[in-house]
């Protein structure tokens, strides 16, 4: 049998369609198997900018699959195509049992072989299952951040750190590392620090894992001066000539190549809310599977 079908409900303050909707998803969850999970999205500034004109928005399996309203009907006709399956009930099972007349009983040797068996392909399928719920998670988080995916080689990197260290790329092959680039004239980066300094807080014990920040002021008084009061605990690099974003293609800042493995992965134009599950889910799936197919 299938896994259980994921269905992710969107709503927001203020939805009037957002209650019918979740009642008639209530419904159908009475007699058809499924997980459920409902998402306010009013303060996620990334799921409101992209679903916020549809709510509600039902996600089955992570992919939309309604908007506004839907009916039992259509609900059930997506359920059945994605393999969730008609919740049984008590009657119907002791109905099936008593059809089936009693079971002949298999001699004990038989009946611990089959039952190592099933406990083997349980913990198989157990597996699998993880992984790819864990491997759907990321593609999902990847999605929602809006990634542009890459498979390139990233320029050399060779800067100065403002802890007085050189940051060289290459000492970082094997780790996922996410180089951001930003400025301290530009308002959307000043914006977007907060939230990298906490995704960063998240993430620092994982030696997997590191955050450059690549200062494109013209040297390093406004860079020390904005972090006077506190210290960041990544990494920072100044590029004051502009040559090193010039060759990534940067354009507007901020924006952030991810790299692993020595490749850039992914690409993001435009400041994010680095505290969102999916920021912190996406890299984390880097970690763990590499580069997402």
């Amino acid at each position: 049998m299938a896994g259980r079908v994921a269905v992710t409900v969107y709503v927001k303050t203020e939805c009037k369609l957002c209650v019918p909707l979740m009642e008639t998803v209530e419904r159908v969850r009475q007699d058809v198997e499924f997980d459920l999970t409902k998402v306010d999205i009013t303060g996620d500034r990334d799921l409101l900018q992209r679903y916020g004109q549809e709510v509600p928005v039902v996600l089955i399996n992570g992919r939309k699959a309604f908007k506004g309203t839907l009916t039992e009907a259509a609900l059930r006709k997506k359920l059945e195509k994605s393999g969730s399956v008609p919740a049984a009930t008590g009657p119907q099972v002791e109905a099936l049992e008593d059809l089936r007349g009693p079971r002949p009983t298999p001699p004990a040797p038989v009946a611990l072989g089959l039952v190592a068996l099933v406990l083997v392909g349980f913990g198989y399928f157990a597996q699998e299952g993880l992984e790819s719920a864990r491997f759907g998670t990321g593609r999902l988080a990847e999605k929602l951040l809006r990634v542009e995916r890459r498979a390139e080689l990233p320029k050399t990197m060779r800067l100065p750190g403002m802890d007085g260290q050189e940051i060289n790329l290459d000492a970082y092959r094997g780790k996922v590392v996410f180089v951001n680039f930003w400025a301290t004239w530009c308002p959307p980066c000043i914006e977007e620090m907060p939230s990298m300094r906490n995704l960063h807080g998240k993430l620092k014990d994982d030696p997997r894992f590191v955050m450059i920040a690549v200062s494109a002021d013209d040297s390093w008084a406004p860079v020390k001066e904005f972090f006077q009061k506190e210290p960041p605990t990544f990494r920072v690099a100044l590029d004051a000539s502009g040559n090193l974003a010039r060759q990534y293609g940067t354009e507007k800042f901020p924006e952030t190549y991810v790299i692993v493995d020595g490749k850039i992965v992914g690409y993001i134009i435009g400041p994010r809310n680095w505290e969102t599950w999916y920021a912190e889910a996406y890299l984390k799936a880097l970690m763990e599977e590499g580069p997402l197919g």
